[in-house]
């Protein structure tokens, strides 16, 4: 007889949805599936809500799992349930058994000579209006059948996520060396003042923080990288900035960069599409010890990119190039 543990990770392969004559197929087992987002949302009840199952059968499924391993994998108190050891590596073989799953069915549907598959891949706010918008139009165009998911997260999450293998790739702000990533692509671009055209700013061929500040000012907040380097290098703009306000978007930010009343500190890669339609002007910053921002796309190094994996990637670099 096998244990319930051998049915729980035995491979279970069943047709999900059907689109023409082609039948995807499923290879991760349902406990895993479980499992996996239970770790994510951080409850069985969130779980149950986002896969459209009962929370019974989510709570079978990971308990049949915690009693043929003898270990718990969640910690369970009032918050919610968070990874014990033990099911931190659950929760790797969980990740990496669905992801060659999903290259597995590509593979199979690119011998057929069909671009098909799905692909998660995570940008920074800067770029909902540039490069997110072109990458999904041109995957509509060319990749009909490629299911893709595009986060907006912070550099930090769009690193880990490559590195936990939650994203195919990921473009991110300042990204460290690290040989655990491949980068396809990387940039630096120079730190300047954005305002509209009819701004006094707009005129000038540069400008110092000192007479930046003189004008009313939008901060991006310390969730982004630049101000984080701003803080550690230039802090006091922040304390003598007379009228000034904090936003945590890009678009925002930039939206009221373009209203007029306000300027703001960016790079020419956050505001391309306003820079190029002339909705912004970009004002070189001139202090010294000015710092510029790096662009990088990047992949995970231990885990090898599909083949329509590397035909987007492509895309999204010529795409960078254009908006550069």
């Amino acid at each position: 007889m096998k244990s319930n543990l051998t049915r729980s990770l035995e491979f279970l392969v069943h047709p999900l949805a059907t689109t023409g004559k082609h039948m995807a197929l499923h290879l991760v087992p349902r406990s895993l599936q479980y499992f996996e987002q239970v770790a994510q949302f951080g409850s069985i009840q969130a779980a149950s809500r986002e896969a459209g199952v009962s929370a019974s059968a989510i709570h079978r499924q990971i308990k049949s799992l915690e009693d043929d391993l003898g270990k718990l994998l969640f910690d369970r108190d009032a918050k919610g349930m968070t990874l014990t050891p033990a099911g931190r590596l659950i929760l790797d073989i969980a990740r990496n058994w669905r992801l060659d799953s999903a290259k597995l069915w590509s593979i199979i549907q690119a011998e057929r000579g069909i671009e098909y598959g799905n692909i998660k891949i995570a940008a920074m706010d800067g770029m909902v209006n540039g490069l997110a918008v072109n990458l999904v139009s041109e995957l509509a165009r060319q990749f009909p059948r490629v299911k893709a998911e595009i986060d907006i997260v912070s550099p930090d999450s769009a690193v880990k996520g490559v590195l936990n293998g939650d994203f195919e790739f990921a473009v991110a702000a300042n990204v460290s060396p690290d040989d655990n990533l491949v980068f396809h692509w990387t940039q630096e671009f120079p730190l300047g003042c954005i305002a509209a055209p009819d701004h006094p700013i707009a005129g000038m061929t540069s400008v110092s923080l000192k007479e930046f500040i003189s004008h009313p000012v939008v901060f991006q907040s310390s969730a982004f990288a630049i101000r984080k380097l701003l803080e550690a290098r230039h802090e006091w703009i922040f304390e003598s900035a007379e009228n000034s306000v904090v936003v945590n978007s890009v678009q925002l930010m930039k939206l009221l960069a373009v209203s007029g009343q306000y300027v703001a500190v960016t790079s020419e890669l956050d505001a391309g599409p306003e820079l190029k339609s002339g909705k912004l002007k970009f004002i070189p910053i001139n202090d010294k010890d000015i710092f510029k921002q790096t662009m990088s796309l990047i992949s995970n190094a231990q885990k090898p990119v599909s083949v329509i994996g590397q035909k987007i990637i492509r895309m999204a670099v010529q795409n960078l190039r254009t908006l550069t």
